[in-house]
């Protein structure tokens, strides 16, 4: 049986975030919020290379909508750990370096890229704090996407799933779950079992994915 990314996003200790295989965010742990700033709310569904505007040792944009981390998982070649400069929720800059593990999903066009993300303080490298200059981190600016409509489901999420949903968004682990809302690891797993006959879906990740498409959480 194959680890779910969430499940794998839960058990580190480091930052960690995941994108899908249109450079969405789709995991982000509590250790990223730390790290990075911002919260698991404000970047879930957002595309990565506009959030945190990723660039490399000299200072040119690597993120960007043509990621090339995507085109390289589609060509199927490995990705070396490497460092980044990312924009912080504030701001400045953080000095990282990630390591990509990639996740097939339950299709063939279907993955999930983990972002392990350690902070490192590189030789002649501005340091954490930095403020960012304006000119490296400017956004387009454009009009947000429409949202679509949210699906009729036979059987709709209740409230209590739809925490166990938010949770599990957030990287969060069954124990945690269980911890969080005061009830056991076992009841945590019905409700994930419940979600994912109820979104006709075979993982947390795809429930969570599908529940962020459709303005579900």
């Amino acid at each position: 049986m194959s680890t779910d990314p969430l499940e794998l996003v839960a058990s580190t200790a480091d930052a960690a975030f995941g994108t899908d295989e249109e450079g969405r965010v789709v995991i982000w742990n509590r250790a990223a919020e730390q790290l990075l700033g911002y919260r698991a709310a404000e970047v879930l569904g957002r595309p990565c290379h506009e959030l945190l505007c990723g660039q490399d040792v000299f200072g040119n944009r690597y993120c960007d909508e043509d990621c090339p981390l995507v085109k390289m998982v589609h060509r199927r070649e490995a990705i070396r750990h490497f460092r980044l400069s990312l924009r912080t929720e504030n701001g400045q800059v953080a000095q990282v370096q990630i390591t990509i593990v990639v996740v097939p999903g339950p299709r063939p066009s279907q993955f999930t890229m983990l972002h392990l993300v350690q902070p490192v303080v590189a030789a002649g490298a501005p340091a954490l704090g930095q403020p960012v200059r304006a000119a490296a981190v400017t956004v387009a600016s454009r009009p947000p996407a429409e949202a679509p409509a949210p699906p009729s489901l036979q059987r709709p999420l209740t409230n209590r799933e739809v925490e166990v949903l938010r949770l599990l968004s957030d990287g969060t682990g069954t124990e945690e779950i269980a911890d969080s809302l005061f009830i056991s690891v076992t009841t945590v797993r019905n409700h994930v079992q419940n979600i994912l006959r109820k979104l006709d879906v075979h993982s947390k990740l795809e429930a969570v994915s599908f529940a962020l498409h459709h303005r579900l959480i």
